[in-house]
């Protein structure tokens, strides 16, 4: 028992008392003890979030999600094919602030299996593959109509890209340049995690050889992201 659920009305109890209570007060003077501080600011971050149309998810959750990319133009030296990937991406939420959600990619994957190759584009080092954002885009309000302000993703993506003939011929192995990133945008994002969200390539993509020269390039991306079961 403590020292304050021992009172009788003895001087010796009450002192007990008011000594703890002396140490409750300092400890609410300092912010330690106060109902509903971590409540309080939980709201006040909640306040100064852009109003999404739809809940987020907290830091820390791991949304692994599949990948369907049909009629994608790739460029090599033997000229352009037009390829269908399918595979994942798995992403993590790191941190959430005013702005919206910083988000990681720790995985990417897909590939496109045709007659005579297979083509892999895969993440190629997730130490330095830069982060993703799940933000407010502004929209533009002086277009004829306004474009209101939206929810839109963002990812970055560092790959490499490997052709392997099926006749036995050694592989192309080629790959994004790692200052420059591909960029995916979801443009209107609908719900995340994602559900049926179709996202678009931000500009042509160059591909270097293992010399950092220029081999390949990938001219589009239309992918569409569903969350995994």
């Amino acid at each position: 028992m403590t020292e304050s659920a021992e009172i009788n009305g003895s001087g010796s109890d009450r002192r007990g008392f008011m000594k703890g209570a002396a140490v409750t007060a300092a400890a609410v003077g300092a912010g330690a003890l106060v109902p509903g501080t971590a409540q309080a600011a939980e709201a006040e971050r909640a306040a100064l979030q852009p109003a999404f149309p739809f809940a987020l998810p907290p830091v820390g959750v791991d949304i692994p999600c599949s990948c369907y990319a049909s009629n994608v133009p790739l460029q090599l030296n033997t000229g352009v094919v037009n390829l269908d990937f399918k595979g994942g991406i798995d992403v993590c939420v790191r941190t959430s602030n005013e702005s919206g959600l910083v988000i990681e990619v720790i995985g990417h994957k897909v590939v496109a299996d045709t007659p005579t190759q297979t083509v892999t584009i895969e993440q190629s080092d997730t130490t330095i593959t830069p982060l993703s954002l799940l933000q407010m885009n502004p929209g533009n309000p002086t277009a004829i109509p306004p474009v209101p302000p939206f929810p839109e993703m963002i990812i970055k993506l560092l790959f490499k890209l490997t052709v392997a003939p099926k006749d036995g011929s050694p592989p192309l192995v080629l790959s994004t340049d790692p200052n420059h990133p591909a960029t995916l945008s979801s443009g209107l994002l609908k719900a995340f995690p994602p559900a049926n969200q179709g996202y678009t390539l931000g500009g042509n993509v160059p591909l270097l050889d293992q010399n950092g020269n220029q081999a390949g390039m990938l001219q589009g991306f239309p992918v569409t992201v569903n969350q995994s079961a």
